[in-house]
């Protein structure tokens, strides 16, 4: 049996790990400066090169015949650890280790000294997984181990693991591996392998790993299945993963701005040979961000890690765009991002994605940044309104530019007399437009909030020097009406039906015929009147001839006086 391509050339050195510089200086100059700490705690995404860069960690603490700060892979102790056979560095899987049981056993092997190492050397992988009275049983030990014990654990969620194990390590970040580094490990790994395989093929499998080398490196061996003795192509590429490549989305991109319907034929396409909607939107954010960043800034296309042939298309195919254009697909795109996580079916974005595109997408998303500015119309000087009345808002063939002073000046205003609503505003956009105060919000939450009429009310009473106030989200927009026309015109509460109230059950309570709520004589039941019901019954006599508040005194034991047995000593 052939071995994985991931473990056949996994790092060996420090040399080796791809992509993870500033993680292996600190590592390094550890080493160099014998300033070894007791505890480490390396996080990062999946496939970056955590669990290797332990083993070359403890191969080089303990190694026979270091080379500086780098094992020699040749001694018997750089040997045991390679093959995951040295008694000294012990891995652990935290996900199947997970209990306090497994701890207890861990503390009590930590005292042992090494068989035949400097250190004895703990690796804890997926170390979030333990169990919170796992946790707790490895504080003290991690806090002050033996002098010979290092512990190194790997963990893909730093956040779930507890503070007060954080706090006792060392902790070192490691990045997603940008997707030129990959490739360039993928170039080195098909000449080892005799293996042909064209630029544009390997820079899609990089695309694909999405920042992970295991990923690119298990993806490379599928493909190479595949090839068998033929030369891996792009084609290929896409025919093994079923997503597109990004010179089928570079298509889609030329085939949309000519011929939107054949668009969505390669759309469809692309869903029938089973790729994921979520994975299609995310290359096609991914390239129309390129597109408008180049849009913006002509230089920039170097720096976002992209093939010469992916260069060559952004540099020509962004003279047939305009930026605002470029900009409102990004907008769609985020939208049908979000409906794809909630797991819609393909067909249905698809849909949904070029009704957006080609119909008017204002009316189903808001822009993330406004291209216009609504202008309020004519609106009657004398009408008394109780709620904030919705404004036709035609659009101005001009875009008006914000104005910051006029933003500053009235946060200051509404922070020093409404703090809820200089809240509220905080996000929005103002316009002093002819003598209008347009205020554009940004959020759907905000909005909903300051058309409520106090709210809007409260906003117009701030600023009464301007001849209306308007808000703004999206294609709505409403005038804020004058606090007094508020107050003159309340809106009456709809009266609720007044149910028959279910009165309680009255428990039936047998009185004896000597006693009557008119008369009650005590000499005529003298140990009756004495007990605690009769004492009851005298009391509700006393509240039928004249309510009041009734109070039973209780001694210190929370006792009445009736069962008190001081009391009733004292009574005979």
């Amino acid at each position: 049996m052939s071995i994985a391509l991931y473990r056949k050339y996994r790092p060996q050195t420090f040399g080796e790990i791809t992509g993870q510089k500033s993680a292996v200086e600190v590592l390094t100059n550890a080493i160099t400066k014998s300033y070894v700490g007791h505890a480490y705690l390396f996080s990062g995404s999946r496939g970056c090169g955590k669990t290797s860069a332990a083993r070359i960690f403890a191969k080089a603490l303990n190694c026979r015949n270091p080379k500086g700060y780098e094992p020699c892979g040749e001694c018997v102790n750089c040997k045991a650890i390679t093959d995951g056979e040295s008694l000294d560095v012990i891995e652990i899987d935290g996900a199947s280790n997970n209990g306090v049981e497994n701890i207890r056993g861990l503390k009590e092997n930590v005292t042992l000294a090494p068989f035949n190492s400097r250190y004895k050397i703990y690796i804890i992988d997926e170390v979030h997984m333990l169990s919170g009275g796992a946790f707790n049983a490895l504080l003290k030990t991690l806090e002050e181990p033996p002098e010979y014990v290092i512990f190194i654990m790997a963990t893909t969620e730093p956040q779930k693991v507890p503070v007060t194990i954080r706090s006792r390590c060392q902790h070192i970040p490691f990045h997603s591996i940008k997707t030129e580094d990959i490739f360039a490990r993928l170039k080195y790994v098909c000449e080892k392998e005799n293996v042909k395989a064209d630029d544009e093929s390997l820079w899609e499998i990089s695309r694909q790993a999405d920042g992970a080398l295991r990923d690119a490196l298990s993806l490379l061996e599928q493909v190479i299945a595949a090839a068998g003795e033929k030369e891996i192509t792009l084609s290929l590429v896409e025919s093994v993963t079923g997503t597109g490549s990004r010179s089928a989305f570079e298509r889609w991109v030329k085939t949309f701005r000519t011929d939107p319907s054949e668009a969505y034929m390669i759309l469809k396409s692309m869903f029938d040979s089973g790729a994921s909607g979520l994975r299609v939107f995310e290359e096609i954010f991914a390239l129309i961000r390129n597109l408008w960043l180049v849009s913006r800034w002509k230089n920039i296309a170097d720096t976002l890690g992209a093939s010469e042939q992916e260069k060559a298309f952004l540099n020509e195919e962004v003279k047939n765009w305009k930026s605002e254009d470029l900009h409102k697909i990004l907008s769609v795109t985020v939208r049908i991002l979000s409906e794809a996580r909630r797991g819609t079916r393909n067909d249905i974005l698809s849909g949904l994605f070029m009704l957006y595109l080609e119909g008017e997408p204002e009316k189903f998303s808001q822009p993330l940044m406004p291209s216009s500015l609504p202008v309020s119309s004519h609106v009657k000087q004398n009408e008394t309104v109780s709620n904030p009345e919705p404004v036709h808002v035609p659009v101005l063939e001009a875009e008006i530019k914000k104005d910051d002073a006029l933003k500053e000046k009235i946060l200051e205003t509404a922070h020093k007399q409404n703090f809820i609503i200089y809240s509220a505003l905080f996000h929005a956009d103002f316009y002093d437009n002819a003598g209008d105060l347009t205020v554009r919000m940004n959020h759907a939450y905000c909005f909903a909030f300051m058309k409520a009429s106090r709210h809007a009310a409260s906003l117009r009473s701030m600023f009464k020097e301007y001849r209306n106030v308007i808000i703004s989200y999206g294609n709505e927009s409403i005038r804020c009406p004058d606090y007094e026309a508020v107050i003159e015109a309340p809106v009456k509460p709809e009266k609720k039906k007044t149910e028959p109230k279910n009165e309680p059950a009255v428990m039936p309570v047998y009185v004896p015929q000597e006693i009557s709520f008119e008369t009650a004589e005590p000499a005529e039941n003298e140990q009756f009147q004495k007990s605690g019901i009769g004492k009851f019954i005298g009391e509700l006599i006393r509240l039928n001839a004249k309510p009041e508040v009734l109070m039973i005194s209780m001694n210190e034991n929370g006792n009445d006086g009736e069962n008190n047995p001081e009391e009733g000593e004292n009574e005979e």
